[in-house]
């Protein structure tokens, strides 16, 4: 009995299908007509959105953190200055992996926006933050978006009228960061538009850039990179710098002594070409002594002189592009096959969920 009930629990599933499929085959019309609704939006929005070019920068990255004898080259002048400079650093803090979380800095993006970019149509020449502001348009989402959630946002915006200039941002400046409302929103932007990831290995870095004119992009990409490389090497190098400074004070203190030292020796031998007292002799050897001290201790610190500006060398570390930034020759952006798919995929859902609705609501009734 029981593979008897089996057998026509089958076929009642079967003749289920065939119903389902036969209703869909029967409300067809309706599924074509919504298919092509919006197919039809689906080519609004493909030639209302922006065309979008990418440009990849492939950057060969070095991860060793450099040998740390900075402290031993200048260990005996920490117990001269009163301070310890024995120490030595550590592991490099600044490993590739935090690259991303740099580029996404608002420092980093702030010195971007001051970029200078030529865009394509135009031929003219403008700063990142004005060419994101002046000739970049948002897209069919962002639109109905900004005019919809943030209409009330742009309606406060006309009132208060255009902001002040704000004042540039100075690196040096110890002052909390303060944007206006422009300068947050071009940062954000780029947020949207700069990626890093690291690459097929743990020493390369792919940078891209993603701006609607395709000359814009890869000039972009090209100042993404300089600003990043130009922040890596001075981080690397900020210290043996500061010991570098170190040196060069000494040193040039040193010397002063020893010119000093030099000059009233030689004064004081001039002035006692004949003379044979005790007295004349000691003072002479008193100068001499000086002399020897303030001529060692400026021989000295010039050979470390010359080591620390060869440890700020060693320091710094060296980037290779592997795959140079180019201008793009294809878009990107807007993927015109995924979307009318999509869009037909959804007419034919809605299609089908019409069919079924009205025949539901049929049997209700």
């Amino acid at each position: 009995m029981s593979d008897i009930a089996e057998k026509k629990s089958l076929e009642n599933d079967e003749i289920d299908l065939i119903e389902v499929f036969r209703k869909i085959w029967d409300g067809r019309k309706t599924i074509f007509k919504w298919m092509g609704i919006f197919f039809v939006i689906g080519v609004i929005i493909v030639i209302a959105s922006p065309k979008e070019y990418k440009s990849e920068v492939t950057l060969l990255v070095e991860t060793g953190s450099g040998s740390n004898g900075m402290g031993g080259l200048l260990q005996q002048f920490g117990g001269l200055a009163g301070i310890n400079l024995g120490a030595a650093a550590g592991e490099d803090a600044l490993t590739p992996e935090l690259y991303p979380d740099i580029i996404k800095s608002t420092p980093f993006l702030m010195e971007v926006m001051e970029q200078k970019v030529t865009e394509s149509k135009y031929d003219s020449t403008l700063k990142v933050s004005e060419y994101i502001q002046r000739h970049t348009r948002g897209g069919v989402g962002s639109f109905l978006m900004g005019y919809t959630i943030g209409l009330p946002g742009k309606i406060i915006g006309w009132v208060r009228g255009k902001p002040k200039n704000p004042q540039p941002i100075s690196k040096n400046d110890n002052r909390p960061l303060k944007l206006s409302l422009e300068q947050s929103g071009v940062a954000g932007e780029l947020t949207k538009r700069i990626k890093a990831k690291p690459g097929e290995s743990s020493t390369t870095l792919n940078i891209s850039v993603e701006m609607q004119d395709p000359v814009v992009a890869a000039q972009l990409a090209d100042s993404v990179v300089s600003s990043l490389t130009t922040y890596i090497v001075d981080y690397r190098t900020q210290k043996a710098k500061i010991d570098l400074k170190f040196v060069e004070e000494r040193h040039k203190e040193s010397e002063n002594k020893y010119r000093i030292a030099q000059r009233n020796l030689a004064g004081y031998k001039d002035r006692n070409k004949n003379v044979i007292l005790a007295s004349a002799l000691t003072s002479e050897q008193n100068l001499q002594a000086e002399y020897n001290l303030a001529f060692n201790i400026y021989n000295t610190l010039s050979q470390q002189l010359e080591q620390a500006k060869m440890k700020v060398q060693e320091k710094t570390p060296v980037f290779k592009v592997m795959d140079p930034a180019k201008v793009p020759l294809q878009k990107s952006k807007p993927r015109t096959s995924l979307i009318l798919l999509g869009m037909l995929f959804l007419g034919v859902f809605i299609g089908v969920g019409l069919v079924f609705g009205r025949l539901l609501l049929k049997n209700v009734k």
